[in-house]
């Protein structure tokens, strides 16, 4: 699954300190995309293999363990697994059960960690199960401590591209739901290319008729897909290829801030938002190649995740706020720990002026301008304060500055 049906949204209802990912973050020597496919879906052999075969487009396949190991119906036997090691994909882990890492005792999140990878190298082969991805995309501080001692990277579901300089236990992954269209999956290679970033995108299930669940994902769409990467001429790797030509960074560089978005999410952070939103809009930006289009409606808010923030290493916050056709919302940035509120300000205050229309503006508050200069965030929030319907607004270069 990709998503855990917004149940965390139900709760609230960098890279680089340069200008943007695209002018900061390190780029490769050219555009590479890598084709990841979770869970390990009968179909993902019977639909997706043939047709990235005959292409010569190496996948990864992320393996929950006991589906292939115990026959689960609609799961991939061992012997296919191994034919897939042999033909030359990648197997990684994607758990033993996919269970939410994030809800389990010490013990069951050790079994669910190591017993995958063991499994995989037992019985599929030694180089297997090298790489990892949380099932929904789900982790927190207890789980990356605990899959940083098992697996040498971790593939999230934060939509972006990635650098030579992305840590690699945070890698950004793009999730082709069944609404995904082939013409935005070109528009994400076509970043990557000129970006010289790696795109990894993420399927599950496959099939010939029309989708009947958000997880599947009609298979002529799947090759007209993979045509066009073929006649991109973009590089294809599989997960761990791309992370041989990284720089291997496990944490982020302590010392030139924390990007919450800079042309996507920053390491570490979730995009937990529950007004209408767009990650990717490329037509109003600020720096780079995409910023955030959000509608600050009847107290809806982008809602910004990590697992966790000292304060005490910060000393502001930066953004960039472009108010659009109209100008003049009404917006509060808002910083929590969990359900406790650390502090906010209305960003009209913080400018000392309305938000204009048509022209980026720079917010920039003081941690103790809003009383919070000690302690952990976890939540950042850019929320409506009017409680009415607003003109769009655009948010780019957000960052917590040391």
């Amino acid at each position: 699954m990709a998503w855990k049906n917004g149940t965390s949204r139900a709760l609230c209802a960098a890279a680089l300190l340069g200008t943007s990912a695209a002018l900061a973050a390190s780029p490769f020597a050219e555009g590479m995309i890598s084709i990841t496919l979770d869970d390990g879906w009968s179909t993902q052999y019977t639909q997706a293999r043939p047709a990235l075969k005959s292409r010569n487009i190496p996948a990864t396949y992320y393996l929950v363990t006991d589906a292939v190991a115990q026959g689960w119906g609609g799961y991939m036997s061992l012997a296919q697994v191994r034919t897939l090691e042999a033909e030359g994909n990648e197997i990684a882990s994607h758990t033993r059960t996919h269970a939410d890492l994030t809800t389990l005792t010490p013990a069951q999140l050790t079994s669910e960690l190591h017993d995958s990878r063991a499994w995989l190298e037992a019985n599929v082969g030694a180089a297997c199960g090298k790489d990892f991805a949380s099932p929904y995309g789900a982790y927190n501080a207890p789980v990356m401590t605990a899959l940083k001692a098992e697996y040498v990277s971790h593939r999230t579901i934060n939509a972006g591209r990635n650098y030579r300089d992305t840590v690699i236990y945070e890698l950004r992954a793009n999730d082709v739901s069944s609404a995904v269209s082939v013409a935005t999956v070109k528009g994400w290679i076509n970043q990557a290319i000129a970006e010289k970033s790696w795109l990894i995108i993420l399927f599950h299930e496959f099939s010939t008729g029309t989708p009947t669940r958000e997880t599947q994902y009609r298979t002529s769409n799947f090759t007209n897909i993979l045509d066009y990467v073929q006649s991109t001429g973009i590089r294809a790797v599989t997960v761990a290829e791309g992370l041989a030509l990284t720089e291997g960074l496990t944490e982020a560089l302590p010392s030139v801030g924390t990007v919450v978005y800079d042309d996507a999410m920053g390491s570490g952070f979730q995009d937990w938002s529950w007004a209408t939103h767009d990650l990717d809009q490329s037509v109003t930006v600020h720096s780079g190649a995409t910023a955030v289009s959000f509608e600050p409606d009847d107290w809806e808010a982008l809602m910004f995740h990590h697992t966790g923030l000292d304060l005490a290493q910060y000393q502001s916050i930066d953004l960039w706020v472009h108010g659009g056709t109209t100008g003049g919302q009404q917006v509060r940035l808002a910083l929590y720990n969990g359900g406790t509120p650390l502090g906010s300000m209305n960003l009209e205050t913080a400018l000392g002026h309305p938000i204009a229309a048509d022209t980026w503006q720079k917010v920039s508050i003081p941690l103790s301008a809003l009383g919070a200069t000690s302690g952990t965030v976890d939540d950042l929030y850019v929320m409506d304060d009017s409680g009415s319907d607003q003109g769009t607004l655009y948010v780019d270069d957000f960052v917590l500055v040391p």
